[in-house]
């Protein structure tokens, strides 16, 4: 196993032994786990690997990756980044059914935001802030679809949605600003308006 150096975007860093089993290379950390595998570690970020140049590979990409998904947030609608981060979280894809494993998913994305909204810490800080904006959705949710107030070929429309297409559609509700009941009646409201106008 190399302990002398690693290469970190094509230069090579001299690695200086801290320890027994703790070596730094600049600002990255590394350190030879019980298992002999290595892990690396800079600021808030961290990866493991076979050889310590893997785990400063695999840091950099983890780094890259979390710079890319800090761009794109930036660049998103609050409901857009409650759409990415559920699917994320409950592990959604565009093919992903209603029912997995025995459970509605349609059931879990709304369990996960009462959880935010009614048990603090229930999720990590920033996790939390994102699922508790889709309350109000979740709210007129309850009200109007679960309660069976609107046209039932919309709720018919929005209960045969896959689960990727509802995240979407608590996404849109946010960034529509609905945050009550009331609000949430307008919002299906024109969404009935749009479904009846695309079939007819």
């Amino acid at each position: 196993m190399n302990t002398t150096a690693i290469t970190v975007n094509g230069t090579q860093i001299t690695l200086t032994a801290t320890s027994a089993v703790t070596w730094t290379a600049s600002d990255i950390s590394l350190r030879l786990c019980p298992n002999m595998t290595w892990a690396a570690t800079r600021a808030e970020v961290s990866a493991k690997g076979d050889t310590a140049q893997a785990a400063a590979d695999n840091l950099l990409a983890a780094e890259r990756k979390a710079e890319k998904a800090a761009k794109l947030a930036a660049r998103s609608t609050k409901g857009q980044n409650f759409a990415r981060e559920m699917r994320s979280f409950l592990r959604i894809g565009a093919r992903t059914r209603r029912i997995r494993q025995g459970r509605d998913l349609q059931a879990q994305i709304l369990e996960c935001i009462t959880n935010a909204a009614w048990s603090t810490g229930y999720y990590n800080a920033d996790r939390e802030q994102t699922f508790r904006a889709a309350f109000g959705a979740w709210m007129a949710y309850d009200k109007h679809i679960a309660g069976y107030r609107v046209d039932g070929i919309l709720i018919a429309h929005i209960k045969a949605m896959t689960p990727y297409q509802f995240c979407a559609l608590i996404g849109d509700m946010i960034d529509a600003g609905v945050t009550n009941a009331g609000e949430g009646e307008i919002f299906f409201s024109r969404l009935r308006s749009e479904l009846y106008t695309q079939a007819a």
